[in-house]
């Protein structure tokens, strides 16, 4: 990402360069210059009113005139003979991708001057037909089905899906909505959205979508999320690929320019816990200094990644799913240039057909679906035996309620077991699995039966954490009293888990996975009716106190290499952080205090 610096001589470059629309303006952001209408550009353009802030009211003035724009843009980007382009669209120095785009275009040459060099025997090279330039894949993604695929919002303007299609195509991510440049927290739907997802739908082009973040808090991050599945509400069905939360305040043009690692952070997982709550999979996007500098990564290991690096060759070395390796791709059917991106997928992008007309009601479902092993790399997968099926099917997705995708196809009812070893090699990622029976016929003729029950599985997590129950606790589908529940878990329970999830009144719910009976069941326990537990050993021979604090009494001292149980943790007057512990030793238990920098998580 470039220097702010630089960023704002661009932008004084760029409102040189662009008229503005001409409406009252005030004066707004670190540029000087950056002018806001008195109705954010997006509002005047679509018509649409912006959401509220919790707290903050919005002013609506020239209602009449208002009204009659909205009028005059119902057919806007609608198929009536003339289509729009991109140069037809009015400068909007409030939208965070206008402005984004007016940076780039100063850079769009300098991809095609870098040097072209293969420095790995297992790097794998593909030629873009969008760009014309050979790129060289991670040699880590080597093995993988490598898919082209573009992003577009309304600075595309009105676009010819059957020609993308034809060109090659197969994925798109869309943007449904933003956060305005002002001050004021508003979003905005995109307006081309609704004809872009119609269209892509049409022509069987995969879906992602995105929404341009501009929060600042917590709260504001939640709000774009729930805004987000507002916008996506009804085109559930067609969205197959991750929900993205797109952060890119690079330049003091934006609200949230300047907002620390740790805070981004937060809002990033505020946002996709509930869109990954609603069913979706979650993403982040970003270009490699922009990750390193405004998002505390190694926490993100759950998450997707959609990496931004305008290069042939990328130097970034974590994970990424998609890569977006140009802005300025030509593809045909789109006017003007277009963010091209490759998919790095072992399954491809076609969905299999789990839910056929064959179906023999009596075959199944598989029961006994459980993890057997896993490790940060592989997961392994079981099932108990259907005799009377020829086969099974194993499907896998990254979301509960998202496409399930077939990963093996065994023949024969006595291997019951699956290793999925095309994993994203992380720690704690979650994966999903389902198992359909086939049977066929004495003339081959293929049938299927009823699929089980979606096991949740994960990851070796090397940080080990567990809770256990209080009482007899819900166990609710999602973070909330107002939920419904999809069973008990009996009080005294231990469960692992990776993390928690804050609910609308900001208390913690744990996500966890309840097997009983050999069925499989994931949902949420409130925090405050559980005790949280952490493993690890201690690091030195230390003394045990009676509280936490140096003025307590010692009451033995625990060998170094000593296996124990972290109950709580507390931070003295002093501000020395202290551990309640558990251990035993030679059959006898001790809990007491000790510092936590003892202490090493296993």
């Amino acid at each position: 990402m470039q220097s702010a610096a630089r960023a704002d001589r661009q932008m004084n470059k760029y409102r040189r360069e662009f008229p503005m629309i001409k409406q009252k303006r005030v004066l707004a952001g670190a540029l000087g210059c950056l002018l806001l209408c008195s109705h954010p550009a997006g509002y005047l353009i679509s018509g649409t009113q912006p959401v509220q802030a919790a707290g903050q009211s919005v002013k609506l003035e020239n209602t009449g005139k208002q009204e009659n724009l909205a009028a005059e843009n119902e057919t806007a980007g609608q198929d009536n003979g003339q289509a729009v382009l991109p140069q037809d669209l009015e400068a909007d120095y409030n939208d965070p991708d206008y402005v984004k785009m007016q940076f780039q275009k100063e850079d769009e040459g300098r991809q095609a001057a870098e040097p072209f060099a293969i420095n790995s025997v297992e790097a794998r090279t593909t030629k873009s037909p969008y760009t014309g330039l050979v790129y060289t894949h991670a040699p880590q993604l080597s093995d993988c089905v490598i898919i082209d695929g573009i992003d577009v919002s309304k600075w595309q303007a009105d676009i010819n899906w059957k020609k993308v299609k034809a060109a090659g195509v197969k994925f798109v991510f869309i943007r449904c909505g933003y956060t305005a440049l002002s001050k004021q927290f508003a979003m905005y739907e995109d307006e081309y959205f609704r004809k872009n997802i119609q269209g892509a739908y049409d022509q069987g082009i995969q879906i992602g979508v995105y929404f341009f973040s501009n929060s600042i808090t917590t709260s504001e991050a939640k709000q774009e999320a729930r805004k987000t599945l507002e916008l996506i509400e009804d085109y559930e069905d067609m969205i197959t690929l991750p929900v993205v939360y797109d952060f890119e305040a690079f330049s003091s043009a934006y609200r949230a320019y300047g907002l620390s690692k740790a805070q981004v952070t937060k809002n990033m997982k505020a946002y996709s816990d509930i869109i990954q709550d609603a069913g979706y999979t979650p993403m982040y996007y970003g270009s490699p200094s922009f990750l390193n500098s405004s998002f505390d990564v190694p926490s993100l290991s759950e998450y997707d990644c959609w990496l931004a690096n305008y290069t042939t060759k990328t130097t970034y070395t974590g994970d990424y799913t998609y890569w977006q390796y140009s802005s300025s791709g030509q593809v045909d059917g789109i006017e003007g240039n277009t963010d091209c991106n490759f998919y790095y997928s072992f399954d491809g992008v076609s969905e299999p057909d789990t839910a056929p007309d064959d179906i023999v009601e009596d075959l199944g479902p598989v029961t006994g679906l459980a993890m057997e092993d896993h490790d940060t790399d592989f997961i392994t997968i079981t099932w108990d035996q259907l005799e009377e099926a020829s086969g099974y099917k194993v499907y896998r997705s990254k979301s509960y309620g998202g496409t399930y995708k077939q990963m093996k196809v065994i023949n024969g009812n006595e291997v019951t077991e699956f290793t999925d070893a095309s994993v994203v090699e992380s720690e704690g990622r979650q994966y999903f699995y389902k198992v359909v029976p086939f049977v066929l016929d004495e003339d081959n003729n293929l049938s299927y039966g009823v699929e089980s029950d979606i096991l949740t599985a994960y990851t070796k997590r090397l940080h080990t954490f567990r809770l256990k129950t209080n009482t007899n606790l819900n166990l609710r589908e999602h973070a909330g009293t107002e939920y419904a529940s999809a069973g008990v878990v009996p009080a005294g329970t231990g469960l692992p888990f990776y993390k928690f999830t804050l609910s609308n009144d900001e208390k913690k719910w744990y996500k966890v996975t309840y097997t009983k009976n050999g069925k499989s069941y994931t949902g949420y326990l409130s925090g405050s009716y559980v005790t949280v537990y952490t493993y690890g050993k201690t690091t030195k021979k230390v003394n045990m106190r009676s509280g936490a604090g140096l003025s307590y009494k010692i009451q033995r001292a625990v060998p170094q290499g000593t296996k124990i149980t972290v109950v709580a943790n507390k931070t003295d007057a002093s501000g020395i952080k202290w551990s309640q512990i558990k251990y035993t030793l030679n059959g006898k238990g001790y809990t007491g205090y000790i510092p936590k920098k003892y202490i090493q998580q296993i």
